[in-house]
């Protein structure tokens, strides 16, 4: 019994709440011609909210592709409350199962209150 109570206290406390699933956040995401977002969440940590997630290149090249994100906090009515981007990601090249594809991304945000979008826009050289 004791280790079951162990075992629920390090899983809870290494949880994220996705608060999309909440349905406090919503996420709308733009690829751009070469890159595109693979998935996207938010979370609450503190008082920050954490929208992170995963790029992926579109097509296969024979070197690592420049990109960033820019990512846009909006209330419900469309008003912009915070806007930031990565640093330069470097995707790396598309070779299918050969390893890892995709680079995560995560922007952090001070006191955002109340029901939101998230806008995550891929842009890449």
């Amino acid at each position: 019994m004791a280790a079951l109570s162990i075992l629920a206290i390090v899983s809870g406390c290494s949880s994220r709440n996705s608060l999309v699933r909440q349905g406090i956040a919503s996420v709308e995401t733009k690829p751009s011609n070469k890159v595109e977002i693979l998935w996207t969440d938010v979370y609450k940590e503190g008082e920050d909210i954490i929208v992170y997630g995963a790029v992926r290149r579109r097509s296969r090249t024979s070197h690592p592709l420049k990109t960033h994100v820019a990512v846009t906090i909006l209330t419900t009515d469309g008003r912009i409350l915070r806007e930031a981007r990565t640093p330069d990601i470097y995707v790396p090249r598309l070779l299918p199962g050969k390893g890892v594809n995709f680079r995560r991304f995560e922007i952090r945000f001070p006191d955002v209150q109340g029901n939101f979008t998230v806008q995550a826009v891929v842009h890449s050289g």
